[in-house]
């Protein structure tokens, strides 16, 4: 068989294509690149692979990939396209995902949207990770616009910088300039963030293996976290990209919820000769 179904979703603009029957296939930095092609293949950010479990401690497992090849640990925008696919498909209104992270639960909300659980962030350094030790609230970076930085793992490395204004190309300038230093080694997503008021932040996120973004789940938890912890905002936060808005709220036991919408775009086949076992 080289024809595999897949699942075109996307939640606010950050895209994912995704394969739950797979077998066959062999998952490599080619398949990757060819899937993620906008051109030749379907075109993506991301692609996910999902496997239904039998077991009592999760529904699926999963794998993501960014459009460059290289495995993510979790992508919050993915995860909520999965719930939205699985709620129907699996006729439940809660789902605990599997991922290299741990274990992510999904729920949908009374009114549609669905909540993603990141858990409890983690600021320690060689948990993040970096390569060295380092107060993780304000990393010192002085770049021409983006200056200290706060580090934080929400189930993937994330750095964020507060700005007074939001602008791509300094961001991508200052973001390719850091990706290149030998601070972290798992490579790390980074945000400019906006401060507009104690409730709402606006963002902007450089993804590591994918560049600028529409919208990262991951990556407005963890600035609405940082602008929490750094005493600019407030528990309940509404995090505007570019995409779109997702609201967040830091729980009572210090879990991140981003709360939002996903969108199943299409289904279909697309023939993967040459990248099979």
């Amino acid at each position: 068989m080289t024809k595999f179904n897949f699942l075109k979703a996307h939640g606010l603009g950050n895209d994912f294509v995704i394969l739950s029957d797979y077998t066959g296939l062999e998952i490599s930095k080619k398949l990757i690149e060819f899937i993620c092609d906008r051109k030749i293949g379907i075109g993506c950010d991301l692609v996910v692979f999902l496997d239904e479990t039998d077991n009592s401690y999760s529904d699926l497992t999963s794998r993501f990939f960014n459009k460059d090849g290289s495995e993510a640990e979790i992508c919050g925008n993915a995860l909520r396209c999965i719930g939205k696919n699985y709620f129907k498909k699996l006729k439940k209104t809660n789902l605990t995902v599997e991922t290299n992270s741990g274990f992510i639960d999904i729920e949908e909300q009374d009114d549609g949207n669905i909540g993603v659980d990141l858990g409890k962030p983690n600021l320690e350094w060689d948990k993040i990770p970096l390569n060295f030790e380092i107060d993780t609230s304000d990393l010192n970076f002085d770049l021409k616009y983006l200056k200290g930085g706060f580090a934080i793992n929400v189930g993937n490395p994330h750095l964020i910088f507060f700005v007074e204004k939001l602008h791509k190309k300094e961001l991508e300038i200052d973001s390719s300039k850091i990706l290149k230093k030998n601070f972290f080694p798992d490579g790390v997503n980074i945000s400019a963030v906006q401060i507009l008021s104690k409730n709402k932040i606006n963002i902007l996120t450089f993804e590591r293996g994918v560049g600028l973004t529409n919208a990262c789940g991951s990556g407005a938890g963890a600035s609405a976290f940082a602008s929490f912890n750094s005493k600019y905002c407030d528990k309940r936060i509404e995090v505007n990209m570019s995409g779109g808005n997702l609201n967040v709220e830091i729980t009572q036991d210090g879990h991140i919820l981003t709360i939002g919408d996903a969108e199943l775009v299409y289904e279909g086949k697309i023939d993967l000769n040459g990248f099979t076992k």
